[in-house]
């Protein structure tokens, strides 16, 4: 989302845990079509979005209508995307008074003005959202601070947002601390889970009343379909990658079980958050071809599911900040520089087909 925020992004990780590096990003096109884009139709974020404010948000509202249209006119009904904190508030001030910005104003707009919903994630505490000078180690602090900014951000946004996903994979948060994603001791605190999501699922009630709440979780190897998930949320999600790490792993028939299950379980509406299948690294055995097949395939058993309510894919872009392990760069549907891969005209053509 800071490309949307015409920010640059955060420092890539390299080495989990020893070595992060500032990356430039490059060329990137606006054609989603079939045909290789024209020399007009290609920008790049590295002289476009550096020099002045004017000219950055000229860009930011150019990729946002590009990007909606193209959505609307497939029949892509909704975007997930990260409201990370770091964006409305760049950095934690002492006392009271805080200064926050709303970057993503036009690109909510723009969304809005042309009929995609969004289901925005909020508190995501992966460490390259989280603002400067914030305590990552204490609860109760980081409690505090995370409130303030979300009560902020919700009631910025009060009625252009049609879902509001509280944090991201609770039952996950060690994983992600022990892939570099998430750093500090608030992750190991027995309470984290409850307090955050609590004091999260509070604010939106409070500040936005009529819109629903979502948390998602990993559902792969978790078994952690626990009732107590239920009370923060009127969606519970699912993020499923049997493929992850297995490239010849194609099938998707556990997807139904673990629909029912969590229905049954939970009690609420019932949504697949992220899947997706990524296209390399080839040494792992990861591909195009592999994953177009992919797509196909958990599209046609999701929509074959009456439990199921929605289909959200991970994700539209490869990015140019890099994570790790390395198969997370190559989730997207488009590469880096803006250019269909197979598997986005498959997602185009199983949308077509099913509605």
């Amino acid at each position: 989302m800071w490309t949307y925020a015409g920010i640059l992004p955060p420092s890539s990780i390299i080495i989990p845990h020893v070595l992060r590096v500032k990356l430039p990003q490059g060329p990137f096109s606006m054609n989603f079509g079939r045909n290789p884009p024209s020399p007009e139709k290609t920008l790049s974020t590295v002289s476009v979005i550096e020099p002045s404010q004017e000219q950055k948000t000229e860009l930011v509202k150019l990729l946002s209508k590009n990007l909606a249209q193209h959505l609307r006119q497939n029949g892509v009904g909704f975007v997930r995307c990260w409201f990370q904190w770091s964006l409305f508030q760049p950095r934690i001030f002492r006392g009271k008074d805080q200064v926050y910005q709303f970057p993503l104003d036009s690109f909510v707009e723009t969304m809005n003005a042309e009929g995609v919903e969004i289901i925005a994630v909020i508190g995501a505490g992966y460490y390259r959202f989280l603002p400067l000078g914030l305590n990552i180690d204490k609860i109760g602090e980081y409690l505090r601070r995370l409130g303030e900014a979300s009560r902020e951000i919700v009631r910025h946004y009060r009625g252009k947002i049609m879902m509001w996903q509280l944090e991201n994979e609770p039952d996950w948060w060690l994983e992600h601390f022990a892939s570099d994603w998430r750093k500090g001791g608030v992750w190991f605190d027995r309470n984290a889970v409850d307090a955050i999501l609590g004091e999260l699922h509070q604010i939106v009630r409070e500040e936005d009343p009529h819109v629903r709440t979502m948390v998602n979780l990993e559902a792969d190897t978790s078994r952690a379909f626990a009732r107590s998930y239920s009370k923060y949320c009127d969606v519970l999600g699912l993020d499923f990658y049997p493929a992850y790490t297995d490239a010849d792993y194609i099938n998707v028939s556990k997807l139904k079980d673990k629909v029912l299950e969590a229905k049954q379980l939970s009690g609420r509406e019932i949504m697949v958050t992220e899947t997706g299948y990524p296209s390399g690294p080839r040494i792992f055995g990861f591909s195009e071809k592999k994953q177009s097949e992919y797509i196909e395939a958990v599209c046609h058993e999701a929509y074959s599911i009456d439990s199921l309510s929605a289909l959200g894919m991970w994700r539209l872009y490869d990015p140019y900040w890099l994570s790790f392990p390395f198969q997370e760069n190559s989730f997207g549907l488009i590469n880096r520089q803006g250019i269909p891969k197979p598997a986005w005209f498959q997602y185009l053509d199983q949308v077509r087909m099913k509605n």
